[in-house]
Order: C-alpha cells, then sequence, then structure tokens
C-alpha cells in the first residue's frame, strides 16, 4: 500500500512546528519542510520567512489533521476562519 501524504499548512517555521507539536501530542505522523533550510543547503537563502515551511501529514489522517488546525484558529483567534460574513 502505498502511503500518499497530503499539505495541511504552509507559513512560518515557528507555526509549522507548533502545529506538529499539536500533530505528535494527537498521535498524527506528520512531516515539516522546511524551505530555508533547504536553500540553505544548496547555496542560496531565500529571505522570506513567512512560507518558510510546510507540513504534511499522511492522507488517511488528513481529516482529522484539519479538524485540529481548525480548532486551533477558532482558539487562537475566537472565530471560525471558514465562516462567511
Amino acid at each position: 500500500m502505498e502511503n500518499k501524504i497530503k499539505k495541511i499548512f504552509t507559513g512560518t517555521l515557528i507555526d509549522a512546528n507548533f502545529i506538529g507539536n499539536i500533530l505528535e501530542e494527537s498521535e498524527i505522523q506528520f512531516l515539516i519542510r522546511n524551505y530555508q533550510e533547504e536553500s540553505l543547503a544548496a547555496g542560496w537563502a531565500g529571505g522570506v520567512t513567512e512560507n518558510a515551511a510546510s507540513v504534511f501529514v499522511l492522507e488517511k489522517d488528513y481529516q482529522q489533521a484539519m479538524k485540529l488546525l481548525d480548532e486551533i484558529k477558532e482558539s487562537i483567534i475566537g472565530m471560525d476562519l471558514n465562516e462567511e460574513e
């Protein structure tokens, strides 16, 4: 069986690590791709930190991970970001 992954977040490395900690507490396997570190290893550095990292989860865990992200957004911002005004 092939394990496909899906991206659930792109943003700062700090936020990606925070999300990774939440996923780890929920026993969801994840991968953080650090674009800045990759560019440094390649011999050049990108200066933008807003989209410096992405978080990926297995496709089978995607719905549960997205639900956790929605809960995080609601608790931090106090509103559902998916709601239209």
